[in-house]
């Protein structure tokens, strides 16, 4: 049986994403381009620094790291 959760987290194991700015980007162009695929309009600017907003806000809720057992 696989122990699933035992390795380096998304962020570790992503040098992409470990950059919280970079990571926000990226989250926000894929959740644009599937609003759009599924026949809503492009955010606004408005709507982009919302989510912005709630992305860093829940960025900084989240450990940094796994907790060590």
């Amino acid at each position: 049986m696989n122990n699933f959760g035992t390795g380096k987290t998304l962020r570790e194991a992503s040098p992409y994403l470990r950059d919280a700015a970079e990571r926000h980007t990226r989250i926000l162009e894929v959740a644009e381009r599937d609003s759009i695929i599924e026949g809503l309009p492009p955010f606004t600017d408005e709507i982009r620094s919302r989510l912005r907003e709630q992305l860093e806000a829940m960025s900084n809720s989240e450990p940094l790291s796994k907790p060590v057992e």
